[in-house]
């Protein structure tokens, strides 16, 4: 073991954390390290509310996380400390990798302090897509049960749920207090995703499987154990937790339901215009204004259905897009039968695309992935599905498809959600970040929607521009009709939160350009307009800004461009805010050009 330093070093040592306190002091900080001190505090911070961050750092999960306004308080100050740490950090001085730590770090404050003056607006709780309620399920399905430990871990969150759930109710409340409330549309889910949730231990959200119990490296007395653990689970979850839920519920269907506003958009809440601007800033990570995004949106719409003409062409259909979309429900061919046709469908065309993986990359990936059905009890309130990444506890990565009402969900659209949510789209993304350490754990763990679901849908598009899809024209219809679907979002979004949309005016042009069912119009409509405002515009806007880097990129390379160097270089530094993967491609763009001149 190494002899401690003496107190006079350990000191300047720590003084020397700060690069205005070394300046003072007549040492020269390295700014690589001061900055790496930095990165690390804010990965700290974070991780004190990321519960899927601390398992897969293998950390104990020893809180439920509650978004209070403290919280949001306390996180502000932090952000502006953080900048005053940046502003102390010469940008120039750094190397190419530190200077994207340093961008995504400063805006990363700027929107946390931001933020803050739009906590009652933006911090939604009730809603399907946004209720911890609705996250309990997946959250606890986290926690690893296999030992005394770890099912003490698992009782002690437990304890905290009632917590939760008046922390839920408290806030709705002050948001009534504000004029703030939960559009009437919406609130049969809103009631319906705590109902859900009430039920006893072994049948509701916090239920164990044996098999988690039972599973290799457990507690050799796992049967005395695993037996007193689902007894103190029962009376928690009858006592503690299913009365609070059921509290909660009577106040949402009651009181909360008088008062609920009866028409969608943010823009018609106290504060909502200014809060949904900063939002769309937020989720796209661009400086855009949301009339910008709608008249992209317009145009965007308009060119995918020229496009989507041509390939009717190819199929031999005649007629328009829109007797295509009538003819779509007279066809049983274009739907599955069973839950089972769903998987392979889902899971299929991501394996046939891993086999060209080279023409496309220049690393493979390595963690296994596959497709299987999203809890029952949730496909009341989520249109499509979700894509969960390897976990200590599970190590596949698994897109979690909805498999509920199979009449009336074609499988047209299943290749190109395959590529979006699977290989080479999240699970590609997202297994390679987290599993690469020369990133900062604050870079490694982040994920930004613009990016993320942009990478997501341009990996989609890869399989219609490599001619992967060419011999399934059915196929590459629905890739089009998922092009179409996101690019509506652009104007749908903004129209209801900004432009004063009806719900039914947004609903109308849904119908008018999609080809989804009038259930999935229905969900889809209130997630934008009352669930996750501006959410959905990262979609398309992330698509567009990688694609149309990718067109610079070839247009000022010409003969050297290299797809496979240029998804690197997107691909490489993981995650980053749009504004900062521009500035980066940039300076990937002038090197190319150098080595190449070279």
């Amino acid at each position: 073991m190494k002899p401690m330093a003496s107190k006079p070093i350990a000191v300047l040592l720590a003084l020397c954390a700060s690069a205005m306190a070394c300046a003072d002091s007549g040492v020269t900080a390295d700014p690589s390290q001061t900055l790496a001190a930095v990165a690390e505090d804010v990965w700290q911070r974070q991780l004190e509310v990321d519960l899927r961050a601390r398992a897969r750092e293998g950390l104990p999960l020893e809180r439920l996380p509650i978004p209070t306004l403290e919280r949001a308080q306390a996180d502000a100050d932090f952000s502006r400390a953080v900048l005053d740490r940046l502003d102390a950090i010469d940008p120039d001085a750094l190397d190419a990798d530190d200077r994207i730590t340093w961008e995504v770090l400063r805006r990363g404050a700027e929107m946390t302090i931001e933020g803050l003056d739009h906590y009652w607006v933006i911090t939604n709780v009730l809603t399907p897509y946004s209720s911890p309620i609705g996250a309990l399920r997946q959250l606890f399905g986290m926690v690893p049960v296999a030992d005394d430990a770890g099912r003490e871990v698992y009782l002690t969150l437990l304890a905290q749920v009632p917590e939760a759930v008046a922390f839920v109710e408290s806030h709705a409340r002050g948001q009534m207090e504000r004029g703030i409330t939960v559009p009437e549309p919406n609130m049969d889910a809103v009631v319906g995703i705590v109902r859900a949730s009430i039920a006893p231990f072994s049948a509701g959200p916090f239920a164990v499987a044996e098999a988690r119990l039972g599973a290799q490296g457990g507690d050799p007395d796992a049967g005395d154990g695993t037996a007193a653990f689902s007894a103190e689970a029962e009376r928690i979850v009858a006592d503690e937790v299913n009365p609070a839920l059921e509290r909660l519920a009577a106040f949402l269907d009651g009181e909360y339901r008088d008062a609920a506003a009866p028409e969608v958009g943010l823009s018609r809440q106290p504060g909502g215009e200014a809060a949904y601007r900063y939002l769309v800033r937020a989720h796209t990570t661009m400086d855009i204004t949301p009339e910008e995004i709608h008249e992209v949106g317009l145009r965007n719409v308009a060119e995918i259905e020229e496009q989507m003409l041509a390939v009717q062409a190819r199929i031999g259909f005649e007629g328009s897009i829109d007797d295509f979309r009538r003819h779509i429900p007279t066809n049983p061919d274009y739907f599955p039968t069973t839950v089972e046709e769903v998987r392979v469908r889902f899971d299929s065309p991501s394996r046939r695309f891993f086999e060209r993986w080279d023409e496309f990359f220049l690393t493979r990936p390595d963690a296994p992935f596959g497709a299987r059905r999203l809890d029952p009890a949730l496909e009341g309130s989520q249109t499509f599905g979700y894509y969960n990444p390897p976990t200590p506890n599970d190590p596949v990565g698994y897109y979690n498809f909805n498999g509920s009402d199979l009449d009336q969900r074609s499988w047209l659209t299943y290749a190109g959600i395959s590529l979006h949510e699977l290989f080479p789209g999240h699970h590609f993304h997202i297994t390679r970040q987290y599993a690469n350490d020369a990133l900062p754990a604050v870079r490694r763990n982040g994920l930004h929607t613009a990016y993320t679901e942009g990478w997501g849908m341009y990996s989609t598009f890869l399989g219609i521009d490599s001619g992967f899809l060419a011999d399934d024209p059915l196929g590459e219809y629905g890739a089009y009709m998922m092009e179409i679907f996101v690019a509506t979002r652009l104007v749908v979004d903004t129209g209801m939160n900004l432009l004063g949309w009806t719900l039914e005016e947004g609903r109308q042009y849904m119908r008018d350009h999609i080809f989804d069912s009038e259930t999935q119009i229905a969900s889809e409509s209130l997630r934008y307009s009352t669930d996750m405002p501006g959410q959905a515009l990262g979609y398309q806007m992330g698509k567009r800004a990688i694609l149309g880097l990718r067109r610079k990129a070839e247009a000022e390379l010409g003969d050297d461009f290299d797809l496979r160097r240029f998804h690197e270089a997107v691909l490489g530094p993981g995650s980053l805010p749009i504004t900062v993967l521009e500035s980066y491609i940039d300076r990937f763009i002038e090197a190319e050009r150098r080595a190449a001149g070279s």
